[in-house]
């Protein structure tokens, strides 16, 4: 682990993909005015993400201004592990103070393994609906963006999520990553005709059954930067990605194009593991680091959406073609994490004997 000041940079890390399980909504209405952070300065926080860039990214848009104001130093730390975090904690010995990590461990382990927000010191009102527990704050928002070949597809475009699984009009090979916390089971009801408000509860065996009539012609990844490499090789046709790694895969040359028709959205989660010696320098933290400037200034950075719905970032041109969070790009449907947090581990064992079949 390297300790640093943030002005000096952020430590590079290897990128992995989210996986987890999250406790409940917040009592009472949101908040409509954040009420004053507690004066904290100085001090050591551990940061802890998922490396690479995008922990470079959070770097500069959250840490190193931060430390700016407030004088703290700042160790950098990952990738995000829960099970080194119930290890810390059930040790004893937590040394994590912020994690940027899976919502539906946030939400499952509220109190247990994730300490409770003072939630009066956000202004809740400004992050997605459904993306706010009594343990975290939403640190980013990302979809899994339906992108196809335009070298192989340009003369006849797919329009719609359920040209992914139509391999009779749109032959070739299709690549995913096999994370069900990117939304791919409900991009598979969406296609086979469910309505967004009516995908929950998951019906788990019909998505499963819409992957299997395309199993032949599919490529599971085992994480984005996989799956980014096929649609550049061009050894995938289409994709299933995650909006960051599409953006970042047309920029290294990719002739990709996005479809909007239905996105699935989901939420990276800012909490404080359970223990954490610094509480609360790390929640005046987590409440600067959503604030509508920084949020737009990550999301510039990395591709990704801001937590923060008040946040206005101002894009490049590619990123603002894969944005599928602009208006008029079709629906967007947040992934349901209260259903997750209790369904996760029975889901994911289902779908990993469905691989391996």
């Amino acid at each position: 682990m390297n300790r640093l000041k943030i002005a000096c940079g952020t430590a590079a890390l290897a990128m992995l993909a989210l996986s987890g399980c999250g406790s409940s909504e917040p009592s009472g209405p949101p908040a409509e005015v954040a009420a004053p952070v507690k004066d904290v300065k100085g001090g050591t926080l551990t940061f802890v993400s998922y490396g690479g860039p995008f922990q470079e990214n959070q770097g500069k848009a959250w840490l190193a201004p931060f430390t700016a104001a407030n004088e703290t130093t700042f160790n950098n730390d990952g990738p995000s592990d829960q099970a080194k975090i119930r290890a810390m904690v059930e040790g004893g010995k937590t040394t994590w103070d912020v994690v940027d990590g899976s919502p539906f461990f946030a939400r499952e382990f509220c109190g247990k393994y994730v300490e409770r927000l003072d939630l009066k010191q956000f202004d809740t009102a400004q992050f997605p609906k459904g993306t706010v527990n009594d343990c975290s704050v939403p640190a980013e928002r990302y979809g899994l963006l339906f992108v196809y070949n335009t070298e192989k597809f340009g003369a006849k475009p797919p329009t719609k999520v359920a040209d992914y699984f139509d391999t009779k009009a749109f032959p070739g090979k299709r690549g995913v990553v096999s994370d069900l916390s990117s939304g791919l089971l409900e991009a598979a009801l969406l296609a086979d005709g469910v309505a967004p408000g009516a995908l929950y509860p998951l019906d788990v065996d019909r998505a499963l059954g819409k992957f299997g009539a395309i199993r032949k012609d599919t490529i599971f990844a085992t994480n984005n930067g996989q799956l980014s490499q096929l649609l550049t090789d061009k050894q995938a046709d289409m994709g299933l990605i995650v909006t960051a790694r599409a953006i970042s895969t047309a920029k290294a040359g990719a002739p990709i194009a996005p479809v909007f028709d239905h996105t699935v959205s989901n939420v990276n989660a800012l909490f404080i593991p359970k223990g954490s010696p610094n509480k609360d320098l790390a929640t005046k933290f987590l409440a600067f680091a959503t604030k509508p400037e920084q949020s737009a200034r990550f999301s510039e950075l990395s591709g990704t959406a801001p937590a923060n719905t008040t946040a206005k970032p101002v894009y490049d041109a590619v990123t603002k073609k894969f944005d599928a969070f602009a208006e008029g790009r079709g629906t967007i449907t947040q992934m349901d994490v209260e259903w997750w947090a209790q369904n996760f581990n029975a889901t994911q064992q289902k779908f990993t004997i469905w691989l391996a079949g």
